[in-house]
């Protein structure tokens, strides 16, 4: 007698339907693991700011050189004013803010240092970037800050404020009545939180 053996086959069908079950299995897990770094990614705060020039007094006793030659006793909180119009709050240490005028460029940080021994600005301000009317560092929705000047000169092209903080090789000027462009930058994301234009009058 010959024996015949039965052999019990998955369907085609159901191998198909299995790895198709599988793959979507893959592409769930694939996809929700991007999701979740693109979640976790660093945003920078969302902010409405109004900016505008600050001009206390300019004065140079000798407008032949490309020195600052102040007065005796000259004094001037020159710069740019911040006011926060809306949106979330920042610490002022969270910031950086790039300037722009033509060709040149430079940031603005609240640490660094200022050169005391060169500088027009008053002994009350101790930082380049400083809050207006409060200390604790936290710009809110009607708080301001300042980004002070500390220099300022007189030559043939007209009046200009200057930023040189200790140890840099070279300063950055902005003439009065000449458009010049700023980000705000947060640290931590590298990201814009506002940029645009401004001119000093």
């Amino acid at each position: 007698m010959i024996a015949v053996r039965k052999d019990d086959a998955v369907s085609p069908v159901v191998g198909i339907l299995l790895m198709l079950v599988v793959t979507i299995i893959i592409a769930a897990v694939v996809s929700g693991f991007a999701g979740s770094l693109a979640s976790d990614q660093t945003k920078a705060p969302q902010v409405s700011l109004e900016v505008k020039g600050i001009i206390q007094n300019i004065s140079d006793t000798d407008t032949e050189n490309w020195q600052s030659d102040y007065p005796d006793d000259f004094e001037a909180a020159n710069g740019l004013e911040f006011v926060h119009k809306g949106g979330d709050s920042f610490a002022l240490s969270d910031v950086y803010l790039r300037l722009q005028s033509g060709s040149t460029s430079t940031t603005v940080d609240v640490s660094n240092v200022i050169d005391s021994s060169a500088t027009c600005l008053p002994s009350s301000v101790t930082s380049y970037i400083m809050e207006v009317g409060d200390d604790d560092g936290f710009i809110k929705p009607g708080d301001k800050f300042m980004v002070y000047a500390d220099n300022c000169r007189i030559d043939s092209m007209g009046s200009q404020i200057s930023w040189k903080p200790e140890g840099a090789q070279g300063g950055f000027a902005v003439y009065l009545n000449t458009k010049c462009e700023y980000k705000l930058i947060d640290k931590a994301s590298d990201k814009v939180m506002q940029q645009g234009t401004f001119v000093l009058q």
